[in-house]
């Protein structure tokens, strides 16, 4: 009973000897110094008295109101900082918006180039197939008249299918500096490309040394080659060309004398073939070439006043020997001369079959000789010599008989010339 009585008498005192202990210390602030004595006779208007500051003693309090003042500062500073940041992200992400958005539409309309004229170009992503896929197609003949696509190495390639106005479809590369070698000659529309791996290019090259842009045409067709110049009345037919070197050279020869056209008949590589493609350095987009020909169709493809000649390197045939090979018993009915002795200035049209180093010429090509009165042509050569290259061989006679052409025009010229004279 006792405790239960002292102890709020304690807790009393206590509280009344801390009060007391505070109270000691109110004299030194609670004095007050009189700035100025009024006397009675002054009048209050003319006073001017110094504004007391007021002054908050609880440091507590003072503390804990300048932290929020400095708070509120850097929480207006933060937040100022804060938005300008965002306002700059977002300019940043809409503006990163825009330019997608106009990228993916150049993309979807096949754009070449952007509104800076620069090239426009999609990198392929690590997953995606899509490239890949048709690469491994365009290897295989089947594919290639499938997709009706054609695949071919090399910035100059490229080229010289869009100087033939060939419709270009793909362009890959791994290096800028490839692609800006075609700026000059790339369409505004039409084109899409993508840049890729150097080291996945390698896997689809043919060559030793990928040349790092590989471009993808539509195949282009006979009817749709744009010639450069008027060609001479003289066509090439070649007659089971297996080599694909070979093939390309003789049209690369072709184009360079002024061929009309090139049929391949039935049993020739295949004219798109890579090698065929890089050997012919351009040959098939300046030239009409006519594939897998049918010996029976043939005939179709030869004009009415066409004078056929086969390029023949075996001279031992003639009519009296008998040969051992049926083709050769065909063939030994024509004449043959050297490819010099034929006045080919004379002829309104020339048909030449050349025939390929691993079979020679064939049956059918001495039998169509046969039907149309054709003749054997040789180009003699030095002793212990078999034969020349089969595109060499087709280089020199086709030479032959452009040389003549030209000097046959040419004198017909001066003739005419003198006359008007």
């Amino acid at each position: 009973m006792a405790n239960n009585i002292c102890n709020p008498l304690l807790y009393s005192f206590s509280r009344k000897a801390v009060a007391l202990r505070l109270v000691r210390f109110y004299g030194r602030w609670m004095h007050r110094k009189p700035s100025k004595i009024l006397l009675p006779i002054e009048s209050d208007s003319s006073v001017n008295l110094k504004r007391e500051n007021v002054i908050n003693l609880d440091f507590k309090v003072s503390k804990k109101s300048d932290s929020e003042a400095t708070n509120s500062d850097n929480l207006k500073t933060l937040e100022n900082v804060s938005l300008s940041t965002k306002n700059k992200f977002k300019e940043v992400r809409d503006k990163k918006e825009t330019l997608m958005k106009k990228r993916l539409f150049y993309l979807s309309q096949k754009k070449v180039f952007d509104d800076n004229n620069e090239i426009i170009y999609d990198k392929v992503k690590d997953k995606d197939t899509k490239i890949s896929s048709l690469l491994v197609k365009l290897k295989s003949k089947k594919e290639r008249k499938r997709l009706n696509q054609i695949l071919v190495e090399g910035w100059r390639l490229i080229v010289d299918g869009l100087e033939a106005k060939c419709n270009l479809r793909y362009i890959l590369f791994s290096q800028v500096e490839d692609l800006n070698n075609l700026r000059p000659f790339l369409p505004q529309t039409g084109v899409q490309i993508f840049k890729i791996p150097y080291r996945e290019m390698e896997l689809f090259s043919d060559v030793e040394t990928c040349p790092g842009i590989l471009g993808v045409f539509e195949m282009p067709t006979p009817e749709n080659v744009k010639r450069l110049s008027k060609p001479l009345p003289l066509q090439f037919l070649c007659d089971n060309i297996r080599v694909p070197g070979n093939l390309g050279a003789i049209l690369r020869a072709a184009v360079g004398v002024g061929c009309e056209k090139v049929l391949l008949s039935k049993g020739c590589v295949d004219m798109w073939d890579s090698k065929v493609i890089r050997s012919a350095a351009g040959a098939h987009f300046r030239l009409p070439v006519y594939p897998s020909i049918d010996w029976e169709e043939i005939p179709q493809h030869l004009p009415k006043n066409t004078s056929l000649f086969i390029a023949d390197s075996n001279t031992n045939l003639s009519e009296n020997d008998s040969a051992e090979y049926k083709s050769e018993d065909v063939g030994s009915s024509l004449p043959i001369l050297p490819y010099y002795g034929v006045d080919f200035a004379s002829l309104k049209h020339v048909t030449l079959i050349i025939g390929g180093e691993t079979e020679g010429i064939s049956e059918m090509s001495y039998r169509l000789g046969t039907t149309k009165n054709g003749l054997r042509l040789n180009i003699p050569l030095q002793r212990g010599v078999d034969s020349l290259n089969t595109g060499m061989a087709a280089a020199v006679i086709a030479f032959e008989i452009r040389k003549q052409l030209i000097q046959a025009a040419t004198k017909a010229k001066l003739n005419r010339h003198e006359i008007n004279e």
